[in-house]
């Protein structure tokens, strides 16, 4: 939806029209869109046709001018639909639907609507005359994409821990979008971890200063295993002069540095002070009281850290990260950071990381082996990132040249999938580093186009494609939101950096697309999936998560959250509840730009998921913690609609790399 929102018979216009920019005026019942009252205005239909359906699916903020645009509907093949200009409502043009295609993830028969001919910016809807049925609005612009990846990092200032969350950087104002007034303050949480102590079982150094870092997921600990770091440090180097100081509203404003930059730094500098004098780092600060209560400020728990593998269970949550996982995520993040952060001229900043990467770097390469394969991946990582920002580390050198590129760890042929996290940013670090050798980044350059962009191909279907079918969920699993961004982002990266064998790039390129479309709506659910896009053109984004701030009202995530759980009042949303279960509505809804973890073929509570014996259906907007039934967990949301840092982080990457 752009610049407005279509109910069955009537149009509300939130801020603006779709035919103009976010700077511009117009009158709506005799309010400026200036005026905040506007946007709650109901007026009669401009002339626009049909009811909007999920049968016709498109990525709901649109499409460049350039790219390729395919919308799937559901049957109607060989029909005539009709794409109409907002507003006006004239005919842009007139498609046929391709002949009918199973798609293997939704067994649904779909057909393909191809209007890559149309390449006028504006902002359209797709038509069917013979059913009078409709899609949502969509723009074609070369900036479509721009406010999708501003509303993902921003989400990170939401996350921040033992920071306070104030106007006016706490709103959904953002860009060139006024926003519909939502706001979520809070004080500064958990402010014990200025003073946290050792937790059981850990080695007592007494109090130490760990605060700062981003709160992991839709709990409040702040553990070292994957949290999104390096791909985000990926998505401002491979695409710098999209990301700018001032852009994202953010308390760092004007400092000369750009924003992304400065949501890293408040994680980066968390990580400096998990560092112990050895040069490993610590596992997690965390506590063992319910951790999820809303807000993060009325948290009262004691909050521990552990230099120790981060235990589980016995109220426990994320455990099992050891301190050779935690270090080596942290050095690959420090080390990439340095060689950002001095690109910029914050050579301060980046020596401090330099020198902490190069400390844990130490620990890391005196580490008896052998090691998992976890653990190797995570070496060999680490290693091109130092070798990379050091190419007079030796130690790093061998490691990252002596690994086994040629059968991507042994994974090739048939285990590796194009939505690994790990060896691909080893492999985009070497490729990257001009003191490589060259033999080499051709081994490399081979070993990723047979490991990422073959077995993409391979898998290639109409919404993109992950592996796993209604027999086998394979990637369509916990976070399997991440893997759609990173099958797009490492297909995009292979291009950039040459490594796609004798494939096609054009073709590499659109399958790479289908990846952020279906994440932005053109999926069998018809799902946006990020947290509450309306202010920016979003239509059917997710509104309820399994998430501290934004669901719980108690101990058990009981999604009677008023404030910010559920669809807000003032949005008009013709296909909500997606279930008739949860219709919750609330004021705020969530904060803009979070990404739960999405279908999840694998879950493992009773909660009725419709047509969940296909991977791509196994998704629920709904928020519900445990429910306890007397022996077990019966709604278990957080399988499913728990974001996560992780997942965040590769979403950025890949719409970085639209922008």
């Amino acid at each position: 939806m752009v610049g407005h929102r279509l109910a069955a018979s009537a149009l509300t216009v939130f801020f603006v029209s779709a035919a103009v920019s976010a700077q511009e005026l117009i009158f709506v019942d005799g309010f400026e869109s200036g005026d905040t009252s506007a946007w709650s205005q109901t007026v009669p239909p401009i002339g626009e046709r049909g009811e909007v359906t999920g049968v016709i699916q498109v990525d709901h903020f649109g499409w460049r001018p350039g790219d390729t645009k395919v919308a799937i509907v559901l049957g109607h093949e060989g029909e005539a639909f009709e794409l109409r200009r907002v507003p006006g409502n004239s005919v842009a043009g007139s498609f046929i639907a391709s002949q009918l295609i199973t798609d293997e993830d939704s067994g649904d028969g779909v057909a393909l609507v191809d209007f890559s001919s149309l390449t006028a910016g504006g902002s359209y809807y797709l038509y069917h005359p013979a059913g009078d049925q409709r899609s949502y609005t969509f723009r074609i612009a070369d900036d479509v994409y721009d406010i999708v990846g501003d509303a993902a990092v921003k989400s990170f200032y939401f996350q921040r821990c033992n920071h306070g969350r104030v106007l006016p950087y706490a709103g959904d104002a953002l860009g060139d979008y006024p926003g519909l007034g939502g706001v979520w303050i809070d004080t500064a949480c958990h402010g014990g971890d200025s003073s946290a102590a050792a937790g059981p079982g850990s080695p007592d150094y007494g109090p130490i200063d760990l605060h700062g870092g981003w709160h992991d997921a839709g709990d409040y600990q702040k553990t070292l295993w994957g949290r999104g770091v390096g791909h985000m440090l990926w998505a401002y180097e491979l695409n710098p002069s999209t990301w700018s100081d001032n852009q994202l509203n953010l308390p760092e404003y004007d400092n000369g540095v750009p924003d992304l930059l400065d949501e890293l730094a408040w994680e980066l500098d968390f990580y400096l002070r998990m560092q112990r004098t050895d040069g490993h780092f610590m596992s997690s600060v965390k506590g063992n009281d319910a951790t999820s209560i809303s807000p993060p400020s009325t948290s009262n728990e004691t909050r521990v850290y552990f230099d120790t593998t981060s235990p589980s269970g016995s109220g426990w949550s994320g455990g099992g990260v050891t301190l050779f996982t935690a270090t080596a995520n942290a050095v690959r993040a420090l080390a990439h950071g340095s060689i950002v952060f001095d690109s910029v001229g914050q050579i301060t900043t980046a020596t401090h990381y330099r020198n902490a990467a190069m400390s844990g770097w130490t620990w890391l390469d005196a580490q008896p082996t052998p090691m998992s394969e976890a653990e190797r991946h995570l070496l060999c990582a680490s290693a091109a990132a130092v070798f990379r920002l050091d190419p007079t580390q030796s130690s790093a050198q061998n490691v990252v040249e002596s690994f086994s590129w040629s059968d991507w760890d042994g994974g090739l042929p048939w285990s590796v999938t194009p939505g690994d996290s790990v060896l691909t940013q080893a492999a985009w670090h070497y490729l990257s580093n001009s003191s490589g050798d060259s033999a080499k980044k051709a081994e490399i350059r081979t070993a990723v186009s047979e490991a990422i962009v073959d077995r993409a191909l391979a898998e290639a279907g109409v919404y993109g494609g992950l592996y796993g079918d209604p027999s086998n969920g394979w990637d369509w699993g916990w976070g399997s939101n991440s893997l759609q961004a990173l099958y797009g982002a490492n297909l995009l990266i292979a291009a950039q950096m040459g490594a796609l064998g004798s494939n096609n790039e054009a073709e590499v390129v659109e399958l790479a697309h289908r990846f952020l479309h279906y994440l932005l709506g053109l999926n069998p659910l018809n799902m946006v999936y990020l947290t509450n896009m309306a202010a920016y053109g979003g239509e059917q984004s997710s509104f309820q998560i399994y998430h501290g701030w934004f669901s719980h009202t108690g101990l058990d995530g009981d999604n009677g959250n008023v404030t910010y759980n559920g669809k807000p009042a003032n949005v008009e949303e013709p296909l909500y509840p997606y279930y008739p279960d949860d219709d919750q509505i609330s004021t705020y809804g969530p904060a803009p730009g979070l990404v739960p973890g999405g279908p999840n073929w694998y879950y493992g509570g009773s909660y009725d998921i419709p047509n969940r014996s296909y991977p791509a259906y196994a998704y629920r907007d709904w928020s519900v913690g445990c429910d306890w039934n007397g022996s077990e967990c019966a709604s278990a949301s957080w399988e499913i609609t728990e974001p996560m840092c992780a997942y965040q982080g590769a979403v950025v990457l890949l719409l970085s790399l639209v922008r």
